[in-house]
């Protein structure tokens, strides 16, 4: 499906920052319709853009953390991932980053298989998502002080099937990237991933 690039968008008449922080901020648009109407107030987050990792070891297992989540008061199946910060030079260079201050992993192979919107309604950021292969886990954690987790590695193909569950309730930017992964696995020509096709 085609998007016309040149369909006319909303006019802003007046934005102002309802929160205005390191973590996030929070936008207030007056907004005009292409159609006239009028719009008093829309709420936008301005967020930093995120990565996702699936890390696949020899085995063919995968890297799950056990993540509790304050917005819900659970623990969440995930992979590892995290908010690009200005430091990083690239989306790749993030996911290093956080695959190593996560679960310790390090080295490897890096396949940037795919990038989404969480929520374009009322969301400013993107998900870039990548797959890794070939490292292993060789430092110890350095987490943040907000962040409470665990790590376990259980195979691809359990991962796949949990995921995929009718019933199963994962967040949806976990569900695009074994999407964006799976899809990027089965177009591959690369010698390195062939094996893994049995599975996706």
């Amino acid at each position: 499906m085609s998007i016309d690039e040149e369909a006319p968008i909303w006019t802003i008449d007046s934005s102002e920052y309802v929160v205005n922080d390191r973590f996030m901020k929070l936008r207030a648009d007056a907004c005009t319709t292409p159609q006239g109407g009028k719009v008093g107030r829309y709420y936008v987050l301005e967020l930093a853009d995120w990565v996702n990792c699936i890390a696949i070891d020899e085995e063919d297992n995968v890297i799950m953390l056990n993540h509790y989540r304050h917005g819900v008061q659970k623990y969440i199946s995930e992979f590892i991932g995290g908010g690009i910060e200005a430091s990083d030079p690239s989306p790749m260079d993030a996911a290093k980053r956080e695959m190593e201050e996560e679960v310790g992993y390090t080295g490897g192979t890096y396949y940037h298989v795919g990038t989404s919107y969480p929520n374009p309604a009322n969301h400013t950021n993107q998900v870039h998502t990548f797959l890794a292969i070939g490292g292993k886990i060789d430092k110890d954690q350095s987490l943040e002080a907000g962040e409470t987790l665990t790590f376990e590695k259980i195979p691809f193909k359990t991962a796949i099937e949990q995921m995929s569950a009718p019933d199963a309730v994962y967040p949806a930017i976990y569900i695009a990237a074994l999407f964006h992964t799976m899809n990027f696995i089965r177009a591959s020509s690369d010698p390195a991933l062939e094996h893994l096709k049995q599975y996706a």
